[in-house]
């Protein structure tokens, strides 16, 4: 008598689902990580665009302070500095 091979189809379904599973999670995880990068590239860019902006305001109102006080021959005074922020204010409004 030759004894027939049983296949025992719950481990190979069982096997199958294991591998679904973990797929999933590979999948998962790439996404998170494509996500993850996403959000920080996109913070980047406003942090960049923020200072950017900053610093081209300070830089104007400096120069506008600076060349008040020089052309009226003093010191330079807080009373420029806040004259200029005004004027930087004014121009990179427009």
């Amino acid at each position: 008598m030759v004894q027939e091979k049983k296949i025992n189809w719950g481990i190979i379904v069982l096997s199958i689902a294991i591998l679904v599973l973990a797929a999933s999670v590979i999948f998962t995880g790439v996404k998170v990580i494509n996500t993850t990068k996403e959000g920080v590239k996109n913070l980047k860019n406003q942090v960049v665009r923020e200072l950017e902006k900053t610093m081209r305001k300070e830089a104007i109102s400096f120069i506008y302070a600076y060349r008040k006080s020089a052309v009226e021959n003093r010191k330079l005074s807080p009373e420029d500095i806040e004259e200029g922020y005004r004027f930087a204010d004014k121009f990179l409004s427009k």
